[in-house]
């Protein structure tokens, strides 16, 4: 009888004993997990200028993370060292390659799509030359403290910043005029300065349509809510290098084009500065962080410290 009880007191231990050993590990991988996915940083990366590549996103360590914000570090005090493009071309090509490094290029884009991208390949160098000469010869900048620059790269880091197509905001500025028409009588001294917003849009949305090139987005720097009754500027660091010389901002800044209304799912009616037209290249974006960067081309930017 007590052999009996023995043997049945050994198989219960020995079934407790398989079952520690099955069990432990499985809370320790849940532990593990569960930490894990709290020290992940999401980044997010959109190519602009181009179709047929989706968004990707990667989930970065936090040691990855710490290494890829160091390289945008250096990546920025090498572009403030140079002065011209041809210095500036090789920087940007090295940025996608590192970028490939954290699998963070658009889903089926390869390095080398991702390098024509982002230092503008269907622009001529010819053609940029000569442009370059008319531009410098024609062209005098009389406020320095505004970046004022064409057919450029450009690159940054800054909040309160928003891309979005032209013709998508055309439209939305179009409901408007209505109002406008009944609220002052220089209202088409405003149209005329505007004319070249919907002469732009249409062109966008042309090529767009019906070649299949995508003329790329307009960024936005800088906004009013309504409901808040409170001016906000971007804030952060852009660098351009284009027709107009190297041309950056840090600090607080506006684009220096104020669009009316501005309409967005994340806030109720807005005000809000255009300060970059045509921007083809990436947009990084990182769930921990308000700021965005971006590295490309752009046809003209235009921001400043002042608000227009």
């Amino acid at each position: 009888m007590k052999n009996n009880w023995v043997k049945k007191s050994l198989v219960v231990s020995v079934i407790l004993l398989f079952l520690g050993v099955a069990v432990a590990p499985s809370i320790n991988v849940n532990v593990v997990k569960a930490s894990d996915d709290n020290d992940l940083v999401e980044v997010t990366t959109q190519a602009c200028g181009i179709k047929g590549y989706g968004n990707t996103t990667v989930k970065l360590s936090r040691e990855q993370y710490q290494d890829l914000e160091q390289y945008l570090v250096e990546f920025r005090a090498r572009l403030n060292k140079i002065t011209t493009r041809e210095e500036a071309v090789p920087i940007f090509k090295e940025a996608v390659v590192e970028l490939n490094k954290y699998g963070l290029l658009p889903k089926g884009m390869s390095v080398e799509k991702a390098k024509e991208l982002v230092i503008g390949g269907s622009q001529k160098q010819n053609i940029l030359n000569l442009l370059e000469k008319v531009f410098t010869k024609y062209y005098k900048e009389t406020n320095t403290s505004i970046v004022h620059n064409f057919f450029c790269l450009i690159t940054g880091e800054t909040n309160r910043t928003n891309f979005l197509k032209p013709i998508h905001w055309l439209i939305f500025n179009s409901f408007m005029l209505n109002d406008l028409l009944w609220l002052s009588p220089y209202v088409f001294l405003w149209l005329l300065s505007s004319l070249m917003i919907p002469l732009e849009a249409i062109v966008y949305f042309l090529t767009d349509t019906y070649t299949g090139f995508h003329s790329g987005l307009s960024i936005f720097f800088g906004n009013y809510p309504y409901s808040l009754d409170e001016y906000t500027p971007a804030q952060g660091w852009v660098s351009t290098i284009g027709l107009n010389g190297k041309k950056n901002i840090t600090g607080s800044f506006w684009g220096q084009k104020i669009v009316n209304w501005w309409s967005n799912e994340e806030w109720e009616m807005n005000y809000t500065w255009r300060g970059c037209v045509g921007f083809t290249g990436l947009i990084l974006t990182i769930n921990t962080s308000t700021y965005t960067n971006y590295i490309g081309t752009a046809l003209s930017v235009n921001i400043g410290p002042d608000r227009p």
